[in-house]
């Protein structure tokens, strides 16, 4: 049965990194606590890849509830796909959902990585999708100076960057950095190819182009070891070293390149709409925030969405759909609404998430 509008489950997964007491606490739970399940993922149609963990089967894949019991999110969708997706298809009528939305909660700096381009994905290793990710910074924790470390500020040669990476001399691999300073409220876009990390202690929402590749360049960090089969994408380091952008950018060339402005798209006294990621930056997804101050009938785009509650508590309703939602709560919504209705006592905020146009590309 078609459902306009779904409501999603929680949907925990397991990173190599400490974690997730923000997450319970943007759900409100009584109990917080960091553990090795970091990150929940939004509606996901992509499994986890966790080398060196016991094998969880299709962990990351979600699962909802249907008159005919649970079933992949992916394939409630593939069985009506002109109702969920719209024209949002390749001509043959073959589809794969243009990004990975999750809740991103850090305890400690997450181990410096990298992720390849779309170009080099498909290009060198036969992938359609490579790893260019956006945060939206939802929150911090006290006494927690945030920041991230993007692009090299010092730029090692690409051999000087090797042997950083084989002797794991971390004093010499953190000098290659320096604090980008991040708070709530701002959007940040990470390229493909560019080193980086999340600092401790940041809550954020993270929108990546769908897949789980990663270059692991620090093998341990507080104690979490990254196994060998998890550091190359199951390649070697010469494959990887390909990945990097080794240009130099000073902390405001940084600020410049990939801090981002919203763009407001409609501010009435009943909501404001801000787009926060667009196709100047990615043909994958883009990312919007809507502000309801009252009770409001919005216009959908046409495109399958995923929604999350990011503040406030709401009771959506879209072609005799009718759910309550609080804050932590995220859903679905196909695109064939036209538009929702939004009604709050005291306000909410939603961050949406939904295809460009590279899901129509036949590549």
């Amino acid at each position: 049965m078609k459902k306009a509008l779904i409501k999603l489950p929680r949907n925990r997964v397991r990173r190599n990194y400490l974690g997730g007491a923000g997450i319970d606490r943007l759900h409100g739970e009584p109990v917080c606590v960091d553990n090795d399940r970091p990150e929940e993922w939004l509606g996901s149609m992509v499994e986890a890849v966790n080398p060196g963990m016991d094998v969880i089967e299709h962990e990351g894949l979600i699962q909802v509830d249907t008159d005919e019991g649970k079933r992949y999110l992916r394939d409630v969708v593939d069985g009506e796909k002109e109702y969920y997706l719209g024209d949002c298809m390749r001509k043959d009528g073959s589809w794969q959902l243009s990004f990975l939305y999750k809740i991103l909660d850090s305890s400690m700096r997450l181990h410096i990585q990298a992720h390849p381009t779309s170009d080099f994905a498909r290009s060198v290793m036969g992938k359609r999708y490579g790893k260019l990710e956006c945060y939206y910074i939802l929150r911090v924790r006290e006494d927690i100076e945030p920041y991230i470390y993007l692009g090299f500020q010092h730029s090692p040669s690409r051999e000087e960057w090797k042997d950083i990476i084989e002797t794991q001399d971390k004093e010499r691999m953190e000098a290659c950095f320096e604090k980008i300073p991040v708070k709530p409220g701002e959007v940040w876009y990470i390229p493909g190819g560019m080193p980086h990390a999340i600092g401790e202690g940041i809550t954020l929402l993270e929108i990546m182009e769908p897949s789980d590749l990663v270059v692991r360049c620090e093998f341990e960090r507080e104690g979490i070891i990254v196994p060998k089969e998890g550091r190359f994408m199951g390649r070697d380091i010469d494959f990887c070293l390909d990945i990097f952008d080794y240009n130099e950018y000073s902390k405001e060339d940084i600020v410049r390149k990939c801090k981002v402005s919203p763009v407001v798209l409609k501010d009435n006294p009943e909501y404001k709409e801000l787009l926060l990621i667009n196709e100047t930056f990615t043909p994958c997804f883009y990312v919007g925030k809507i502000e309801v101050m009252k009770d409001s009938v919005i216009s959908h785009h046409g495109r399958f969405t995923i929604g999350l509650v990011t503040r406030g508590a709401c009771v959506m309703e879209a072609d005799g759909c009718r759910m309550a939602f609080r804050q932590g709560d995220s859903f679905a919504i196909a695109a064939s609404v036209q538009n929702y209705k939004v009604d709050v006592e005291d306000g909410a905020e939603l961050c949406m998430v939904y295809p460009g146009n590279d899901m129509k590309m036949d590549i």
